[in-house]
């Protein structure tokens, strides 16, 4: 049947549950015996009864509903819709009548209405189950255990119920909360919790469990694989359904079952955030974005989106990447003026004129090249980039008097043992020197690696082991610092709402994980045994790489900002005055085909780089000293 005249059918059937409902109020008011001289009070009302239903029927929305899928939701509106219209009926027929009426009937039958019109609704949801209820029970289908029977674990569920051909055979949930336990939640029974988890999967032929937890998922969904890796589950594949956070954002739509990906093992807890306060520095204002169609880039640009800015700026000089980040967000349908910009931050013309055109007040800074081997052998090209187009792009934001500047750092930036974060250390101290100059708020914020990214070590496992390995890891102890990229933009936006200038935020990046651990966690998740099916070989450490990975220099002045998860980091730095000569010797050593000098220069701007050797003092005192400055 069309949704026409499914809605037609509806409404014919509303109309004589309201008038039985009427006629039945006036029988057991009298008893199944109406006296004669009460049949013209119920003919005469029920005409306005019948209008006024109908009308606060619709009203409610009680005709825009699927009714397949009638929820608590629905049989609110249909208590609204009968409560407001009953207030309607009895001022209405009292007014009439006066006391002559039977007060009783006005009693009964909103209760009878309310009954039969629910009854209407629920029993289509009844019979669309009862319709589909052999397919349920179909043997083929995969038994499945929930696992988390709060919220989300509901919500799967019902989600699952709903289809009209299921794919699961659901048996019952598991959770951590002993109070729960032998309460049903839909019928289904939550059977207990970790320590009798393989016990019970083992007893109900269980296939897969779906893991329905918001939060610290991760350590729940490992030690759940680890007791199965002990042989006593049988043959389980485990599955997850986004977190609200993800159903938040780009990347996930609704409730679908998928697979665990690396990021849900990975330690992380809920991040508290200020909505307020970042909708207060990007609503209404022009916002750029640089590097937009990077990782953290195009990332940046879904999030500042939901904020409401009046125009988005995107800057990028890979013109696919900035493509298909135009189309994404203008597909989404947000309000904001979206300005893709094709163009390179060290191009000081193309700023002049970004900043003349649009006046940009808020900067998000997320260009940079981030390859730790690529930049050891390009050092002139790291500092260009990370370096110098910064300081022309601060530079540019304070002269335009723009209101904030944030630079995107790296952990790489403490004590750099390379010369990608010795140029990132130097971002952070041009950054600083600009703080306060016409008023900007300039801000740097670090963190790790993010899981996912563009040429990161996940992404290359993953195409180890689809290529049957070997999977290869510098060093057995070699540990990293991850986060989700989701994540990672949310404290960044938390962090610039709350700078007042001069500030190197740190992101609490949470514990570090072992590489190899990584690289056996995603061998396991393909459904490859580590060492077995895939084998991991160690390679050693390369040019610019450390062990372990730092947040913090001994000597930064750590303050806390009131956030759990954002830390700062307060060093000492030159003057601008001082730092713009540092720029001009910096800019002509980056011209020199020698990379010998640049290096000698980072070693004499940060002395806690600790990098490639030295070329020679006076060999790089001779050529600075042969400059010709402008």
């Amino acid at each position: 049947m069309s949704a026409k005249n499914s809605k037609w059918l509806v409404l014919a059937l509303d109309s004589g549950a309201v008038l039985v409902s009427w006629w039945l109020a006036f029988q057991l008011r009298f008893d199944f015996a109406i006296p004669d001289k009460e049949w013209p009070h119920f003919l005469n009302a029920a005409a306005v009864i019948l209008v006024a239903r109908i009308i606060a029927f619709s009203y409610f929305g009680l005709y825009r509903g699927i009714w397949r899928y009638a929820s608590l939701a629905d049989l609110t509106s249909i208590i609204k819709a009968v409560g407001y219209s009953q207030v309607f009926i009895v001022a209405l027929i009292l007014f009439m009548q006066h006391a002559q009426f039977p007060r009783a009937v006005l009693i009964i039958d909103p209760v009878l209405t309310l009954f039969m019109i629910g009854f209407i609704r629920f029993s289509i949801r009844a019979t669309r189950e009862w319709r589909y209820s052999d397919w349920k029970k179909d043997s083929t289908l995969p038994r499945v255990m929930i696992y988390g029977a709060g919220d989300l674990g509901e919500s799967v569920l019902r989600n699952l119920n709903s289809a009209r051909r299921p794919a699961y055979n659901i048996v019952g949930f598991l959770d951590d909360n002993p109070h729960k336990w032998k309460h049903q939640i839909h019928g289904l029974t939550i059977l207990g919790g970790r320590k009798v988890f393989a016990k019970i999967l083992a007893e109900h032929n269980i296939d897969q469990v779906i893991v329905a937890v918001n939060h610290s998922r991760g350590q729940l969904i490992k030690d759940l694989m680890e007791l199965c890796s002990k042989g006593e589950c049988g043959m389980v594949q485990f599955k997850t359904v986004p977190t609200i956070e993800e159903q938040l954002s780009h990347k996930a739509s609704g409730l679908s079952v998928r697979k665990i990906e690396l990021s849900d093992l990975l330690p992380r807890k809920k991040i508290k955030l200020d909505m307020n306060a970042m909708e207060g520095i990007i609503s209404g204002k022009t916002v750029l974005v640089t590097g937009a169609g990077g990782t953290i880039g195009s990332e940046l640009c879904r999030q500042v989106l939901r904020y409401n800015p009046r125009r988005l700026l995107m800057l990028e000089n890979h013109n696919t990447a900035l493509f298909y980040i135009e189309k994404e967000t203008m597909e989404v349908g947000y309000p904001t003026q979206i300005i893709p910009v094709v163009g390179d931050i060290k191009d000081e013309v193309l700023l002049k004129n970004i900043f003349e055109t649009y006046s940009p007040e808020v900067i998000f800074h997320a260009a940079a090249h981030k390859h730790v081997p690529l930049m050891e052998s390009n050092p002139q090209e790291a500092i260009k980039n990370n370096t110098l187009a910064t300081y022309a792009l601060a530079e540019a934001a304070v002269n335009y008097k723009a209101e904030r500047f944030l630079f995107i750092s790296t952990d790489k930036a403490v004590r750099p043992s390379s010369v990608m974060g010795a140029s990132k250390r130097l971002g952070e101290m041009v950054v600083r020197a600009f703080a306060g100059v016409n008023g900007a708020k300039c801000m740097s914020v670090r963190f790790g690696n993010v899981l996912g990214s563009s040429g990161s070590v996940v992404k290359i496992f993953q195409e180890q082991i689809i290529n049957g390995g070997p999977v290869t890891v510098t060093h057995p102890e070699t540990t990293r610092f991850f986060m989700t990229v989701e994540e990672s933009i949310q404290l960044i936006l938390q962090a610039a709402a709350m700078g007042k200038g001069g500030e190197i935020f740190v992101l609490n990046m949470g514990t570090p994980v072992q590489v190899v651990e990584l690289a056996k966690n995603l061998i396991v998740l393909n459904g490859l045994e580590p060492g077995k099916d895939i084998e991991i070989k160690y390679t050693g450490l390369r040019p610019g790489e450390k062990l372990f990975e730092e947040l913090f220099r001994t000597e930064d002045v750590r303050k806390d900002t009131g956030h759990e998860d954002i830390f700062m980091a307060v060093p000492e730095e030159s003057d601008m005055a001082i730092l713009k000569e540092q720029m001009s010797e910096l800019s002509f050593l980056s011209e020199l085909p020698d990379p010998a000098p640049i290096i000698d220069k980072i070693r004499q701007l940060v002395p806690a780089y600790t990098g490639q050797p030295k070329a020679g003092k006076k060999a790089i005192d001779k050529i600075i000293s042969g400059k010709q400055h402008p």
